[in-house]
C-alpha cells in the first residue's frame, strides 16, 4: 500500500507562542523551521510516496521545496479542515500518514514501522494528543487533532470498525512547546537541526545543562 504523508505548519508568526517567554519571535521561528527540516529529512529517507506540507508561511514552502514536498495553500483556519483539504486527493488504496512538523526525532524506520501495521496506527503525544496518525485513505475518516485528540482518535477508528495499533515511541511523545520540552529535546542523543539549535539557546541563555 502507497503510503502518503501530511505536514501541517502554522504562520511562523504564530508558532510555539509558549516559548515566548524564553525564546524571542526570529529564535523561534528559527526553531520551527528547524524542526520543520528535520521532519522532512526522515520522511524523505522512508518509502512514503508523497509528502505534502499545507501552511500559509512562505518560509514553509521553501523548506518543503528543499526536501521535494508538495505545497498545499491552506484555505482554513483550522487544522482539521486543512487536514481534510491535503488528503482530498490521495488515492482510496493508499494509506495516510499525519506528522506534526514538531516532533524532530523522527526517524525513517519511525515511519515504516507505523506502515506496516494494519487499519489505524496512532504515536500518543504525553499531554494525551496524537502525534503520527496512520490511516487507510480519507474516505470514511474524521481527523480530530485538539485536545485529549489520542482517545478520541482511537474512539473514531473502532466507531469505524478498524483495528487500532498504539506505537508508542518515546523519542516521539513529545511535540516542542515549552521550555522543559526544549530542554529534553536538547538532552536526547542525536545531532538533529533542531536538537543543535536547542542547545545553542539554551546555553547561550544560562541552561547549562550537560
Amino acid at each position: 500500500m502507497d503510503l502518503y504523508a501530511i505536514v501541517p505548519v502554522k504562520e511562523l508568526r504564530h508558532a510555539k507562542q509558549r516559548l515566548a517567554h524564553a525564546l524571542d519571535a526570529h529564535e523561534r521561528q528559527e526553531l520551527s523551521l528547524a524542526m520543520l527540516g528535520d521532519v522532512l529529512a526522515a520522511l524523505s529517507q522512508s518509502q512514503v510516496r508523497r509528502v505534502t506540507v499545507i501552511s500559509r508561511d512562505t518560509a514553509a514552502y521553501q523548506i518543503a521545496t528543499a526536501y521535494g514536498a508538495v505545497i498545499a495553500v491552506d484555505q482554513t483556519s483550522d487544522l482539521n479542515a486543512a487536514l481534510y483539504q491535503a488528503a482530498v486527493d490521495v488515492p482510496d488504496d493508499a494509506a495516510i500518514l499525519i506528522v506534526p512538523s514538531d516532533v524532530p526525532l523522527l526517524r525513517a524506520d519511525d515511519v515504516m514501522m507505523l506502515a506496516a501495521q494494519p487499519g489505524v496506527a496512532i504515536t500518543p503525544a504525553h499531554d494525551g494528543g496524537t502525534n503520527l496518525l496512520l490511516t487507510p485513505a480519507i474516505r470514511g475518516w474524521t481527523f480530530l487533532f485538539g485536545p485529549d485528540s489520542f482517545v478520541r482518535h482511537c474512539a473514531e477508528a473502532r466507531r469505524r470498525g478498524w483495528t487500532v495499533h498504539v506505537v508508542r515511541l518515546p523519542h516521539l511523545e513529545r511535540d516542542i512547546d515549552e521550555v522543559d520540552d526544549l530542554v529534553w529535546l536538547a538532552q536526547q542523543p542525536g545531532h538533529t537541526a533542531a536538537q543543535r539549535l536547542a542547545r545553542e539557546f539554551l546555553m547561550r541563555k544560562g541552561a547549562r545543562i550537560w
